[in-house]
């Protein structure tokens, strides 16, 4: 009788720690309302969050849920300005989000 098994790799150990701040990005950007800001953002540049409201037809406790994962995710930045925020894609991460807006599953 042939016994059957796989190869054995020697695959070095992970540091799943590595791997948090990806994760953030991933959960960030698995929501078609913080897509459709990303939108905004890419179209538009710098946007207040009044602006995303009445775009997105969401209320301003919903908008300011979504902005946050964004921010926290580290894809976007703020600036404020007397009673405004407003907000903007981090330029090192322009070229990532136009790759994911762009893209379409077959």
């Amino acid at each position: 009788m042939k016994k059957y098994s796989c190869e054995i790799k020697k695959i070095e150990p992970i540091n799943l720690q590595e791997f948090e701040n990806r994760e953030k990005i991933m959960n960030a950007l698995s929501n078609k309302v913080r897509l459709a800001i990303l939108e905004i953002l890419i179209k538009y540049g710098e946007v207040c969050t009044c602006e995303l409201e009445q775009a997105l037809n969401l209320s301003q406790p919903a908008i300011t849920n979504h902005i946050l994962k964004l921010y926290n995710a580290g894809l976007i930045k703020k600036r404020e300005d007397w009673k405004y925020t407003y907000y903007s894609i981090k330029d090192e991460y322009l070229n990532f989000i136009k790759f994911v807006l762009e893209y379409e599953l077959k």
